[in-house]
């Protein structure tokens, strides 16, 4: 993957802060954090928002206008971020499939994904002199939640539902 963008490695360093596995800290998975943020490479931390993206027009399209990345449009692409970064995210509890309609079929052509809310602030702190509490107190939520996600591994000791 040749993409190299200062807000990539960010992303990658926010995705380890977290605690997660080396394989959710990749540049692809840096890169679906920033879409899913909608941070772009001029964008501040501070303006991270929530959108809820789909996979193609959503997603892949952020990475390919706002990075310039353009094996996004590959169906190896698609593969590579539906099997090792979007779904196991999805199993850490981070990013939510469908969180207005989660009855919605899998396969559904309207299928999206959003960051959990309480993502935005600790995203938004990055790059702050709140960030390293930022991270603390994210972590203390995951921890005093009452759900616990069993296929997290490793990365479920912060990121849980």
């Amino acid at each position: 993957m040749e993409i190299y963008h200062p807000r990539v490695s960010e992303a990658q360093q926010i995705l380890a802060a977290l605690g997660l596995p080396p394989p959710l800290t990749t540049k692809l998975a840096g890169l679906t954090l920033l879409a899913l943020a909608d941070v772009g490479p001029d964008t501040p931390w501070v303006r991270a928002s929530n959108p809820s993206k789909g996979m193609s027009r959503g997603i892949r399209d952020f990475m390919r206008s706002a990075y310039g990345w353009a094996d996004a449009s590959t169906e190896h692409t698609f593969l590579l971020l539906r099997n090792q970064v979007l779904l196991p995210l999805v199993a850490t509890g981070l990013v939510l499939r469908n969180p207005d309609n989660p009855a919605l079929c899998p396969t559904s052509p309207l299928l999206h994904f959003a960051l959990r809310a309480d993502v935005l602030p600790l995203l938004r702190a990055y790059g702050t002199r709140h960030w390293a509490a930022a991270v603390c107190s994210f972590g203390q939520a995951g921890k005093a939640s009452p759900a616990t996600n069993r296929s997290a591994g490793a990365a479920g000791r912060l990121v849980q539902q």
